[in-house]
């Protein structure tokens, strides 16, 4: 009989000195300590200090928008269900992804991102975690393709890279942007536009056997959180 098998799509969670490339240099830096050993209380237990942007996470509309949802209130139905992955491993660093991109990824994969409230956008840089090369071998999602998967109806894009797209204040110095205007992330910028949800350090993409699984990545109950960690992964059948 047909089974089923998991796929975990997350990175571990990490402390900043033995990873400081999990989150972008704005973000909480995470700090995983010992609260109690078994000598001590006869148990062990660990202290956390996270940001709600740490290792494999999403990112809720208030993040960006001041109106927008915050974590504790984002419908749950957006992060489990049909999710379809779109290779676009073979662009490289810096490059743009296109609406024509992903047109093109999706007609690879037998797919209308139409069809999927997920997506995923598979890169192969969760290979570079750990590394400096994790931060700047990015690509850059365009906001016009990230508008494109939102107005058919998208609710959910995920990438297994540490941002969508790239930091216009940071690679393009004469934008004229100022480090505190959101519109250094522009297709972050659209949360202000529409509601919808990202998912950012996704791992193992490339592991899913098809282009269509179903997909469970439940983000924590912050209330009035901007993100949250999530235990992210695929859920495929199997003869």
């Amino acid at each position: 009989m047909p089974g089923e098998r998991i796929i975990d799509l997350t990175h571990p969670i990490e402390s900043y000195g033995d990873n400081p490339y999990q989150q972008l240099g704005e973000n909480a830096r995470t700090l995983i300590g010992t609260f109690a050993t078994y000598e001590a209380n006869g148990f062990y237990e660990c202290a956390l200090y996270i940001g709600d942007h740490c290792g494999t996470h999403m990112d809720a509309p208030i993040h960006f928008n001041p109106e927008g949802t915050p974590t504790d209130r984002v419908p749950l139905e957006a992060f489990c269900g049909p999710a379809c992955v779109l290779d676009l491993s073979h662009k490289r660093a810096r490059e743009d992804v296109t609406i024509a991109d992903l047109e093109a990824a999706a007609r690879q994969a037998g797919v209308s991102v139409a069809d999927f409230r997920i997506v995923m956008l598979r890169t192969d840089r969760y290979k570079l975690w750990g590394t400096p090369a994790y931060h700047a071998d990015l690509l850059n999602v365009t906001p016009e393709a990230t508008e494109w998967l939102l107005r058919q109806g998208v609710k959910n894009i995920g990438m297994d890279m540490v941002t969508m797209e790239l930091d216009r204040y940071v690679h393009f110095p004469d934008s004229g942007l100022e480090p505190n205007d959101p519109r250094r992330y522009p297709a972050h910028y659209l949360m202000r536009k529409y509601e919808w949800y990202m998912i950012e350090n996704l791992a193992n993409l490339d592991q899913i056997p098809t282009p269509v699984f179903r997909f469970i990545g439940l983000p924590l109950k912050i209330k009035n959180g901007s993100g949250s960690p999530i235990r992210a992964v695929a859920v495929v059948e199997e003869d």
